[in-house]
């Protein structure tokens, strides 16, 4: 995996192009990709994340996100 910092800003700046909210789910824990410092947090170990994309550029969003997460060889699902 590479530079989780690197990967978190990624995360965040693509999530904040969007009108449409981006939010990431492991586990109990429910962070929004828009919060750099959710995202870190949720980087510190690997994980199998969930990703709920809700608004009026929902579609373009997902796609931006889901190449994202497996650029960096994420494990995820969109919701």
């Amino acid at each position: 995996m590479n530079n989780t910092t690197e990967i978190g800003w990624e995360i965040s700046k693509t999530a904040n192009q969007f009108k449409s909210s981006c939010v990431l789910k492991f586990g109990k824990i429910i962070i929004d990709a828009k919060s750099i410092l959710g995202v870190f947090v949720s980087l510190s170990e690997h994980h199998n994340y969930e990703l709920y994309v809700m608004g009026p550029d929902e579609d373009e969003a997902k796609r931006a996100m889901s190449d994202l997460f497996a650029r960096y060889d994420l494990s995820y699902t969109i919701k």
